[in-house]
């Protein structure tokens, strides 16, 4: 009697760990991944508990169709671990990465077909070396998996360019109190490196003249180097950060 009465716990508490980790809770979201209710929502993520790890699934509402499946540490949904798979509306594998606590080990990417694309690797999220192949699965000399779009001569020649362009006494000159005065502007960075679409997305309010300054300075400076992924040039949208002090007055 006390080994049947055993079997019978021991089955009831197999029973219960199941039902823990099949304990599975749905968040909605809308096309820009926004919180949403049901009735309005584009997307929609399964959610459950396994062991020490929160696994998510989401999918499209139209179709159920898988999008993305993945863990995480907490259900904050902060912190990635394992790997990652993300999928077209056909359901093709589009895309893999590989966390380890959140930090990224490798990325591979594939064609539409499914066949491999590009692999990075990484270090401390610092990409240390890549790989790509064409359609044909022949791989690619010199590849380059990602690159951001720059300022030719990177930072020294921003720096230079400011020197030589930028009237830095804009803010002084619209009697704003000591201090700096810093615009945020975003632009476009075409296939090309041709600079489109500048605007000021924040500018300090005892200098709106400093955001005029700041577009112009931009517009008028020469083409950028052309963002890169997976060796291709690809539309950048960039942005950059000019600042302009008014300084106290020497007595």
């Amino acid at each position: 009697m006390k080994k049947v009465l055993l079997l019978v716990v021991v089955i009831i508490i197999a029973h219960f760990r199941v039902s823990a980790q099949t304990d599975t809770s749905y968040l909605y979201f809308n096309k820009s991944w926004k919180s949403c209710n049901k009735d309005t929502a584009f997307f929609y993520a399964a959610v459950y508990k396994n062991d020490n790890l929160w696994n998510r699934r989401d999918y499209w509402v139209e179709g159920r169709k898988l999008q993305m499946e993945g863990s995480y540490l907490k259900k904050d949904f902060k912190t990635s671990h394992g790997l990652f798979k993300w999928y077209n509306e056909n359901g093709t594998l589009t895309r893999t990465t590989l966390y380890e606590k959140g930090n990224t080990d490798n990325i591979t990417v594939y064609y539409a077909d499914g066949k491999k694309r590009a692999t990075a690797f990484y270090k401390n999220n610092v990409q240390t070396n890549a790989a790509g192949w064409d359609e044909s699965g022949n791989e690619i000399a010199d590849f380059i998996f990602e690159r951001e779009a720059k300022f030719p001569g990177g930072l020294v020649g921003w720096r230079t360019y400011l020197e030589q362009n930028l009237n830095s006494s804009v803010a002084a000159d619209a009697n704003a109190p000591v201090g700096v005065y810093t615009v945020k502007v975003q632009f476009l960075v075409n296939k090309e490196g041709v600079i489109e679409n500048v605007h000021a997305i924040s500018v300090p309010e005892k200098c709106v003249q400093c955001g005029v300054e700041a577009i112009r300075v931009i517009s008028k400076g020469p083409n950028w180097e052309p963002a890169i992924q997976y060796n291709k040039a690809v539309i950048y949208q960039a942005l950059q950060y000019v600042s302009f002090q008014v300084a106290e007055e020497k007595r």
